[in-house]
């Protein structure tokens, strides 16, 4: 009897692959192969799932981008400034998540396709963090008087800044260093009524 494969995991499996050597090698030194050996498979099976290069990054891309709005909509008691610290790199596969995002700015840059791909991502963070921001004000957790749509786009200033640096400079960029830069940054930002 034919093995059963359940293709969203093995997907998953070529995707959280790609993140990896996209995140260790870079856009520009990662081969199809690259990711097949990283997701213990064949070239071809991997073929089987994406067309090409291009398929692997836009695909891991989403991912990246999939985790980070997640985490904003999930219901949370925490404060708005360790929501936000979420979306930073705090750990090793934070890390790999924030360069496989790089890898993709540096593309998009050059390719008004990808460039588009990455404004419909920020546009919906965007309104995401708005809507988190309107969230706060109904609760009285945040003042009335924070421009919802300035205040979005300034948090992620920050934490886009913050990101970069830390997906950078890792063994500077602690966990610790960068929830106490943030919470600098927005403090100002997010005033309590």
């Amino acid at each position: 009897m034919p093995k059963k494969i359940d293709h969203e995991l093995r997907r998953l499996d070529f995707t959280e692959a790609a993140i990896a050597v996209i995140g260790r090698q870079g856009i520009d030194n990662t081969r199809l192969i690259d990711v097949a050996r990283a997701a213990n498979a064949t070239t071809g099976a991997l073929t089987h799932y994406f067309e090409g290069k291009d398929a692997v990054l836009l695909a891991a891309f989403d991912h990246v981008a999939q985790h980070i709005l997640r985490d904003l909509l999930t219901e949370s008691d925490e404060s708005l400034i360790d929501r936000a610290a979420q979306a930073l790199p705090l750990d090793e596969e934070g890390v790999m998540y924030w360069r496989v995002w790089i890898c993709f700015l540096s593309r998009a840059v050059a390719d008004p396709a990808l460039a588009r791909i990455n404004n419909d991502y920020h546009d919906e963070f965007r309104q995401r963090l708005a809507r988190l921001l309107e969230t706060e004000q109904a609760a009285g957790r945040l003042s009335r008087d924070v421009d919802r749509a300035e205040t979005a786009e300034a948090v992620i200033a920050v934490v886009d800044g913050l990101g970069v640096h830390a997906a950078m400079q890792p063994d500077t960029w602690t966990a610790e260093r960068l929830r106490k830069q943030l919470d600098t940054m927005l403090r100002p930002l997010l005033p309590m009524p």
